[in-house]
């Protein structure tokens, strides 16, 4: 066999090339963390759904899985003994101020059930937490878009965590494996990707970035929990939990 020939068997047979980067950028990692069917919505200005082929999907759940077993490296190498993972039962509740805490978990919605939580406060720029102690594997901040009659309504520039979401940032629980995700913050978030974070610490501020600028839907932060499940007839994909009593628990225990 000539040498070009044993070059393009080698290529042939050679695995797929690997990610090596720590911390995709934040459209690469939410494909992965996102509905089996997003592939592409919504991350660019227009809202466009891609389906994704069983393999696609299929290597998103490997690549993930790759990415938290080095997350959780991360986190020790990072954290040590002074700070401890988050059991469920010890959540520290997602608000400096108990605000009105909905279970809206799957309440029918315009393009699918609603899989998360809406906490809503009187003001504006209440002081978001994070519940557990973790990894900020996804941020995205200075969103630009609103929302107006001049413009047809929705409308959206750029920036953020994706379009829908405004500002936001999405956490890895090691202690879960799951995920945590909060959208519609004010600008000038206080943590970015590659923080390691304590449970209870300061992540931003209340706002109505993303699809809360429509009117009525502002003054509330919108979180949700994922962690690995069935979905899509694949194993290991992210699906939604409700978090609803470890979130109620946490406000129970919050100093009056």
């Amino acid at each position: 066999m000539t040498p070009w020939l044993v070059l393009v068997a080698h290529l042939a047979l050679a695995p797929p090339p690997q990610d090596t980067a720590l911390f995709p950028p934040r459209g690469d990692f939410l494909r992965m963390y996102l509905d089996c069917d997003e592939d592409r919505w919504p991350y660019g200005t227009d809202e466009q759904r891609v389906p994704k082929t069983a393999d696609e999907i299929i290597r998103g759940v490997a690549r993930l899985q790759a990415l938290e077993a080095r997350w959780r490296l991360y986190f020790v190498a990072r954290a040590g003994d002074s700070i401890p993972s988050t059991p469920y039962e010890s959540w520290v509740y997602p608000l400096a101020v108990r605000g009105r805490l909905l279970n809206n978990f799957n309440n029918p919605r315009e393009g699918g059930p609603h899989e998360a939580l809406d906490i809503f406060v009187e003001h504006e720029g209440a002081l978001v937490r994070s519940p557990v102690s973790g990894v900020v594997v996804a941020s995205g901040d200075q969103w630009r878009g609103g929302w107006s009659h001049e413009r047809g309504g929705f409308w959206y520039e750029g920036d953020g965590l994706s379009r829908r979401a405004g500002n936001g940032l999405v956490i890895f629980d090691p202690q879960s494996g799951g995920y945590l995700y909060f959208a519609h913050l004010q600008p000038g978030l206080l943590v970015g990707t590659g923080d390691v974070v304590r449970a209870g610490a300061p992540l931003g501020r209340v706002g109505h970035t993303g699809n809360a600028a429509e009117r009525g839907h502002g003054r509330h932060l919108h979180f949700t929990f994922k962690r690995a499940g069935w979905g899509c007839g694949v194993d290991g994909v992210q699906v939604s939990v409700n978090p609803y009593t470890w979130v109620r628990d946490a406000r129970r225990r919050m100093t009056p």
